[in-house]
């Protein structure tokens, strides 16, 4: 073979090479066996299920899943059924929202783990001098089911990640927006929605039960009074909650220094 044609093939080769480093990695599989996995979930119900990792690149060192799931104290967040796998972070990393997977002389074709974890809660609820305040998170799609992705021995990702995720559902509040949808006097409709957003989920509540009572000739007239005394309550309530919290902000900020 002539000089001119080896290095002819020598640079052919470089080409290859270099094409293939230029080529991305695909996404890491992740498959859950088993039932499908819902678009929406109920807040605060216990979610079961398992993933099977697959399709992990030959440059991969670790596996780093993660999840908005919450332990639960009967089961541990992950349990990985794969054997020779190795918790990069320890033992207890089980019950991590972030788990980092590796294995002596190379990870494996594919990875199992079960996932056991509880939906997050978005409400919460305070009783202020015997008022009922309920406080609702604002996010209520985005949460992460998994999402996996594979890294090198740099820690930077190789590939793309593989994602599932879910919305959280507040049990009744479907159905509450259905009725207040049905009501037809504008100011009960307005004043049931305030109160709900406020947080006034009982007063809200009577408001709608008002609202779909038998109407009678007098009803704007009661519909004013109704109004201004749940306005009045509205105030009262509002106004010791946030001082609740403003004098407790103080009390910690006093404390502090």
């Amino acid at each position: 073979m002539s000089i001119n044609s080896r290095a002819s093939l020598w640079i052919f080769a470089l080409i290859v090479s270099v094409m293939l480093l230029c080529i991305p990695a695909s996404a890491v599989n992740a498959d859950v066996t088993g039932e499908k996995l819902l678009n929406s979930q109920d807040e605060g119900v216990v979610v079961n299920y398992q993933v099977v990792v697959s399709g992990i690149p030959k440059q991969a060192s670790v596996i780093e899943m993660n999840t908005d799931l919450i332990p639960v104290s009967e089961n541990t967040l992950w349990t990985v059924e794969t054997e020779g796998i190795t918790l990069v972070d320890g033992d207890n990393s089980v019950n991590n929202q972030i788990l980092r997977l590796s294995a002596e002389g190379g990870l494996p074709e594919s990875v199992k783990v079960s996932v056991s974890g509880r939906v997050p809660v978005l409400t919460s609820i305070e009783v202020v001098d015997g008022v009922v305040v309920t406080t609702r998170q604002t996010q209520k799609t985005g949460y992460i089911y998994y999402s996996v992705k594979a890294l090198d021995a740099n820690g930077n990702m190789v590939g793309q990640a593989s994602t599932e995720t879910f919305s959280v559902t507040i049990p009744g509040e479907a159905q509450f927006m259905s009725r207040v949808n049905a009501i037809t006097d504008t100011n009960l409709r307005v004043l049931a929605q305030d109160l709900y957003s406020k947080g006034l989920t009982d007063e809200a509540n009577e408001v709608l039960k008002y609202a779909e009572l038998p109407k009678e000739s007098t009803m704007p007239f009661m519909t004013a009074i109704i109004i201004g005394i749940v306005l009045l309550v509205i105030g009262f309530a509002v106004g010791m909650f946030l001082g609740g919290i403003r004098a407790k902000n103080m009390q910690d900020y006093q404390s502090e220094y």
